[in-house]
């Protein structure tokens, strides 16, 4: 499948709205992309694709666990929206015929992050976190960052998740803070 035919399936499988958060996610991580030298095609299917499960439903995405083998943790049963990162790349895969492991892994873990994220991973974090839609109160951060230094501008965007989660009296998911220690016990290491 070519790119244009993968906007044209996303944007009939989308809601408007999502639709949009889709291409203003994918033109963020195009220019991301481009301003440290990671693969410009991988960021653009990618960021385009990272939520094309989001609007499934919870025993939608419940279904898709099971059927690929997906466990869950009592954090995710609870908090099943958090698997449409984990289900987006099975369906990018099944419903788009994306192979590439790069642009799965990215959607896969566009929610929570993980404590071993590629450049491409954090791009597409980011990317999601920033793009011009979003109006939360710690994105301007985030955003001022995210040219500057690509991982305080993700130390900025986990800690802001993480406050909000804990706000709201949520469930931190455990790759989120792993994520964010991984990344500050690497800039630690190098100061």
């Amino acid at each position: 499948m070519n790119f244009s035919e993968m906007d044209m399936l996303l944007k009939k499988s989308l809601k408007p709205g999502r639709y949009i958060h889709s291409v203003n996610t994918m033109k963020v991580a195009v220019e991301l992309a481009q301003h440290y030298g990671e693969d410009v095609e991988k960021a653009k299917v990618a960021g385009l694709l990272h939520d094309c499960a989001k609007n499934l439903e919870d025993n939608e995405i419940k279904q898709y666990c099971i059927e690929n083998h997906i466990e869950l943790t009592p954090i995710e049963e609870k908090q099943l929206f958090l698997m449409h990162g984990a289900v987006g790349a099975v369906l990018a895969r099944e419903k788009y015929g994306v192979e590439d492991s790069d642009v799965l892994n990215a959607i896969k873990y566009h929610t929570t992050g993980f404590a071993e994220m590629s450049t491409m991973d954090k791009i597409i974090f980011l990317a999601d976190y920033i793009e011009p839609g979003r109006n939360h109160s710690d994105v301007e951060e985030a955003r001022n960052l995210a040219f500057i230094d690509l991982d305080r501008a993700l130390i900025s965007a986990f800690n802001s998740v993480i406050k909000y989660v804990i706000s709201h009296n949520g469930l931190i998911h455990p790759f989120t803070i792993e994520a964010r220690n991984s990344i500050l016990l690497l800039k630690q290491k190098n100061e």
